[in-house]
């Protein structure tokens, strides 16, 4: 019961910030041609981070294309979600959700963000820097039934490095950057294998 009246409080105090959200287009395509997936289709999150977690899709252009464009933002529910992380799940305090949320919401502005890739070259352009897939490691098992994990290798084309495959190195908001834009190549490369 107290967690149930703790919620209700969030909903309340996050009231205020309600009418942002309604403002707010939802996703949807732009009039270029699309390819065989749809903005209605396609994953309604995309990462920001292993720390900021995920935004909004706002639109999906040509993907699986060499023109594939996504453009997101933070919403209200990426902001409450991304602080509820915070505390352990028995302390959530909702007045400072609240205050949390409101403070993403303000920084964050409405502002979107764009990522682009070139399928047919594996490569991705993000906020963070651009990045191509360069190789993969031998599948393994990862303890998961019988899943396997795949290591991947993507070259950032400011240093002509090859990144660690670590959150610090921003792997995995690049590997989602990439299955979001080009779903096929993605599939092809990693159908039935966790990527990393």
């Amino acid at each position: 019961m107290k967690q149930s009246w703790r919620w209700l409080l969030v909903v309340a105090i996050l009231a205020g910030s309600f009418h942002q959200a309604l403002a707010q287009p939802t996703a949807r395509s732009e009039g270029r041609s699309e390819g065989p997936r749809s903005a209605a289709s396609a994953p309604a999150k995309i990462l920001l981070s292993s720390h900021r977690g995920d935004a909004t899709i706002l639109t999906l252009s040509d993907p699986d294309s060499d023109k594939a464009e996504v453009t997101f933002r933070i919403e209200l529910d990426d902001a409450i979600e991304r602080c509820l992380r915070e505390p352990p799940p028995d302390d959530i305090n909702p007045a400072e959700v609240a205050r949390c949320a409101k403070q993403v919401m303000d920084l964050n502005d409405g502002k979107p963000s764009k990522r682009r890739a070139m399928c047919s070259k594996n490569t991705v352009y993000t906020e963070f820097g651009n990045y191509s897939l360069v190789g993969t490691g031998e599948p393994q098992s990862n303890g998961e039934g019988n899943k396997k994990s795949i290591r991947t290798d993507w070259k950032d084309h400011r240093n002509e490095k090859i990144v660690g495959n670590c959150s610090a190195c921003r792997t995995p908001e690049i590997i989602n950057t990439f299955e979001v834009l080009c779903p096929a190549t993605y599939k092809a490369k990693f159908d039935g294998f966790a990527a990393y």
